[in-house]
């Protein structure tokens, strides 16, 4: 994508298909009432399964990055996202928390 233009839509684009992905059936499933005890207990437990997955998955990476690929860039950004994933866990549970 040579053209900044046509980059910086092709993200607006992608980032509005995925925020849309995430509300538009949440805010269909609250007009028909269907969070039930059963939903929010699978969501959440489906959610913290998935951290967990997710965090192994970033310290298989983390490892590759340095031991396979020698890429201290690599190292780096992974380490950016390893902060930002426990910092909004953080904010998370703050969140959960204050509402207990």
């Amino acid at each position: 994508m040579d053209n900044p233009i046509i980059a910086v839509l092709f993200w607006m684009v992608l980032a509005s298909i995925i925020v849309g992905a995430f509300y538009i059936p949440r805010r269909m499933m609250k007009k028909k009432k269907q969070f039930d005890e059963r939903f929010v207990y699978n969501d959440h437990l489906a959610r913290s399964y998935s951290w967990m997955g997710s965090l192994g998955v970033i310290f298989v990476t983390w490892f590759l990055s340095l031991v396979v690929f020698h890429s201290m860039i690599a190292f780096w950004l992974i380490t950016a996202i390893y902060v930002g994933h426990m910092l909004s866990y953080m904010i998370g549970s703050a969140i959960a928390n204050s509402r207990n």
